[in-house]
């Protein structure tokens, strides 16, 4: 008997343990794992020495298409993400015209369509003036929706007033956001005296956005989301308090999840103070003993979700900040660096494998309304494969970034661990740090359960 294709002699890793055997693909999914006697491929893939992973689901990105394409277009992004590991990537809404309703969530779906490498899914906005639309976005098999309680990159912030009522909208179809947690005022008035300081140096992000900006938003959305009964995760969670408060309010019930990107697990104030605008993001980078408890809190289970924010802007628009800080745009790629960062801190011994794979591909997958079709290997999944050599080790450089940036905020670090292919629906879109996919191979993945 033959199937489409088998990889043969990984070590197959699953968010409950991991397993020597062979992977079965029929029709673009899984069909078996393990030793099945007398069954061979139509293409065969040795992966003997290698971890076998499911794909990523990345649930933060920003590709900037249409509307922004000096930054990055849904090409070159969806290329970086092959590299790095994302088969499923999660669009956010801050294109040109943002995703604010039906219509151009269906106009966006279908131009993405022709230029995915990896399949793709999206979010929606949520604003005060457009609470009515996301019923309609999200019959349309939007993952989620998000939203900001600061002003930042032009969007109007959700105050707790209007928040509340984001929640209520949200709970009456048993809807999603994912916040952008920064208390606004604290940011207006820290802003207008490190201007009026006349303050340029780089460590001016940190002091403009310190621990409690987050903290207290957190705080409060939580209270809201608890009592009203909605469910929300909150975006690049920066602090281990804040991970608390969020765990300790799901214990008592409330249905609120942490997603976190490596950049709050590698990068420190100390870094910021060197490296200036090419570590300019929002949240900022925090000290080395939050950075180092961070691992702890993933191990434990605190961190629901690892993505990246992928946020890239040319290397000239960053470049601006060296000299005057406040004229850096906040942003930083990422998509093709974040699988590779979390295996290294399995390597590291700071993190298991195990949990990596459940923060990377299963629980976003679960909570975007996407599982099982992906996040996982079992029978049934889309075919969306890592495959893994744990051992090798490479210095990160901007010399050989995918993505239209062309740099890493990790340029110079070495790192252990390396996806060496990538397959999307049993096809290989990304082997040997190359993607080898083409443009509209990869698919919309509407919330499994739209329409209905």
């Amino acid at each position: 008997m033959k199937v489409d294709l088998v990889i043969r002699g990984g070590t197959i890793v699953l968010p409950q343990g991991r397993f020597p055997g062979d992977v079965y693909v029929q029709d673009g999914r899984i069909a078996a794992l393990g030793k099945i006697e007398g069954v061979s491929g139509k293409r065969e893939i040795d992966a003997g020495g290698l971890l076998v992973l499911p794909g990523a689901v990345d649930g933060h990105v920003h590709m900037m298409d249409p509307g922004h394409t000096e930054r990055e277009d849904f090409t070159t992004g969806t290329a970086a993400a092959a590299v790095g590991g994302a088969t499923t990537v999660i669009e956010h809404h801050r294109t040109e015209p943002p995703v604010l309703n039906a219509k151009v969530f269906a106009e966006k779906r279908d131009y993405c369509a022709k230029k995915a490498i990896v399949d793709f899914a999206f979010m929606g906005g949520a604003v005060p003036d457009n609470l009515g639309e996301l019923k309609g976005m999200w019959d349309m098999g939007a993952v989620a929706f998000k939203t900001f309680t600061c002003e930042l990159h032009g969007v109007t912030p959700m105050y707790p007033g209007m928040l509340q009522e984001l929640f209520h909208t949200l709970k009456a179809f048993n809807g999603i956001t994912l916040i952008h947690a920064e208390e606004d005022t604290l940011l207006k008035v820290n802003e207008e005296k490190l201007r009026a300081s006349g303050r340029k140096d780089y460590l001016v992000v940190a002091d403009w956005r310190p621990p409690e900006t987050e903290l207290l938003t957190i705080s409060n959305a939580v209270a809201l989301a608890k009592g009203i009964g909605a469910r929300a995760v909150f975006a690049h969670v920066s602090l281990c308090e804040s991970l608390r408060v969020i765990q300790e309010a799901r214990r008592a019930g409330a249905k609120v999840y942490a997603e976190s990107c490596p950049q709050y697990f590698y990068l420190t104030k100390e870094d910021l103070a060197r490296k200036g605008p090419w570590l300019k993001f929002a949240p900022t980078v925090r000290d080395r003993e939050n950075v180092a408890q961070m691992w702890q809190e993933l191990e434990l289970g605190h961190v629901d979700i690892v993505s990246t924010d992928h946020c890239p802007y040319p290397r000239e628009e960053k470049a601006a900040g060296l000299d005057d800080i406040w004229k850096a745009p906040y942003g930083i790629p990422g998509i093709e660096t974040t699988v590779r960062l979390m295996l290294n801190g399995v390597n590291q011994g700071r993190v298991s494998l195990e949990r990596v794979v459940q923060a990377l591909s299963e629980t976003p997958a679960k909570l975007y309304g996407l599982y099982p079709r992906k996040g996982t290997l079992l029978p049934g999944a889309d075919a969306d494969i890592l495959l893994v050599d744990i051992s090798v080790r490479e210095v990160l450089s901007n010399d050989t970034v995918v993505s239209k940036c062309k740099w890493t905020p990790y340029d110079g670090m070495e790192v252990q661990g390396k996806v060496v292919m990538t397959l999307v629906r049993g096809s290989v879109v990304a082997e040997n740090g190359r993607p080898v996919g083409e443009p509209g191979y990869g698919m919309f993945i509407p919330r499994l359960d739209a329409g209905r």
